[in-house]
């Protein structure tokens, strides 16, 4: 098999596991330590991915498109061990000012610590691929995600206890980044350096617009859970967690396609090949578009039947809310590829600016249609924020298009 091909089934597999962890951590913990519970964790973890932008910072494209040299592979490892640090200290912060008990604070705490040790193996998955090796960054996310989910249920089905099995799946993912990332790292060759006060300034100054885009994209897709847990109970953030559970895996669609592409694209944009820029886009697009019309049929005949057997839920009220987010997260997983293109194009500032207003946006409409008609309420509020950015985004590459036509006239093949 060649390396193109072990690249992209291996980031496939383990972009799938990965993002099907929260979905099988939410079942486990529903079925064995009840609804109630359930509702603590899937709003924990959510939040805990939302902190995980914090320690990710401007995250494994931004790194694995710099092209400028200016910043050493050693830079970027310095410089995400200072971001999780200021990741745990902001979740303990945030704890403290939303005053939950005891159990759910540590419940939150130990979860950010789990997404930190993500974010920290990200930096050295950004090396690998550079490297050409995208398939061992796939591998070191399949094994992870297979033994945390089997470590999290073997857990939780001995000790009912939802704090040890959190515990247990950070343990795992430490010892998995001790002896397999860190091992797969070694053998490649990159730049180390010392750690340098300026670099990592540079790396903050440069990457914030890239932080801040991906920090606000997390918070347009959990904005519907924010109001929950403040106005509604906690067996409700587990029926939204439930019914939102499409939209993860549509985002990891967008994920897994825009992945094995980003070296390309940053060529494309680096050698000032529009045609083939052009080209990229619209094939992901396409890909995209025509998986979520299967999708939306799929999810209108077996989307309700499918969630309670799994969940043990009944959902028969919810059925409406399910469609809706649905649809939305095809606009999400559309917004994905495209916000990936417009950190590639390095056009990150425009994109945060959008973000801040829809952010904005989305907050005003959550917390009002979720007092009003509850969790259709939260997914009518997740459609239009998808929709709205996902409309900003295509007008933006559209417009940088046809300036790159303009600009690479002379290189164009």
């Amino acid at each position: 098999m060649s390396k193109d091909k072990k690249n992209v089934i291996w980031n496939m597999l383990g972009a799938s596991a990965n993002a099907f962890n929260s979905l099988l951590f939410a079942i486990v913990v529903t079925r064995v330590n009840g609804v109630n519970e359930a509702g603590i964790f899937t709003y924990s973890f959510a939040t805990a991915c939302l902190f995980y932008m914090i320690a990710v910072y401007a995250g494994r494209t931004f790194q694995v498109t710099d092209i400028t040299g200016k910043n050493s592979d050693s830079d970027y490892i310095y410089h995400r061990i200072i971001t999780c640090i200021i990741m745990i200290l902001v979740s303990i912060i945030f704890v403290l000012v939303k005053q939950y008990d005891i159990y759910k604070s540590s419940i939150f705490v130990i979860l950010c610590i789990f997404k930190c040790v993500e974010a920290f193996s990200e930096s050295i998955y950004a090396i690998i691929q550079k490297n050409d090796s995208l398939y061992k960054v796939g591998i070191s996310l399949f094994l992870k995600a297979v033994i945390s989910i089997i470590t999290f249920t073997i857990s939780n089905y001995i000790t009912k206890n939802l704090l040890i099995s959190c515990i247990s799946i950070v343990l795992v993912n430490i010892i998995l980044l001790i002896i397999y990332d860190f091992r797969n790292m070694k053998k490649l060759e990159f730049v180390k350096t010392k750690l340098s006060k300026k670099s990592m300034m540079q790396i903050f100054k440069i990457g914030f617009f890239t932080f801040l885009l991906t920090f606000l994209g997390n918070y347009l897709i959990n904005a519907p859970r924010y109001a929950i847990d403040d106005i509604l109970t906690n067996d409700l953030q587990t029926i939204f967690g439930i019914i939102i559970m499409p939209a993860t895996l549509m985002g990891l669609l967008g994920q897994y396609i825009i992945q094995p592409c980003l070296v390309g694209i940053s060529n494309s944009i680096k050698n000032k090949k529009y045609k083939e820029l052009r080209k990229t886009i619209i094939k992901l697009a396409s890909i995209i578009i025509g998986f979520g019309c299967v999708v939306i049929i799929g999810a209108y005949l077996l989307e309700q039947k499918v969630l309670e057997l799994v969940y043990g839920v009944d959902l028969s009220m919810h059925i409406t809310s399910m469609m809706i987010i649905v649809v939305g997260s095809i606009l999400y997983s559309l917004s994905t590829i495209l916000s990936a293109l417009l950190i590639a194009m390095r056009k990150t500032k425009i994109q945060a600016y959008m973000y801040i207003i829809v952010a904005i946006i989305a907050t005003i409409l959550s917390y009002n249609l979720v007092n009003k008609i509850q969790i259709v309420g939260a997914s009518i509020t997740y459609l239009l924020t998808m929709l709205l950015i996902t409309v900003l985004f295509t007008v933006y590459i559209t417009y940088c298009m046809r300036i790159y036509k303009k600009e690479w006239k002379e290189h164009i093949d």
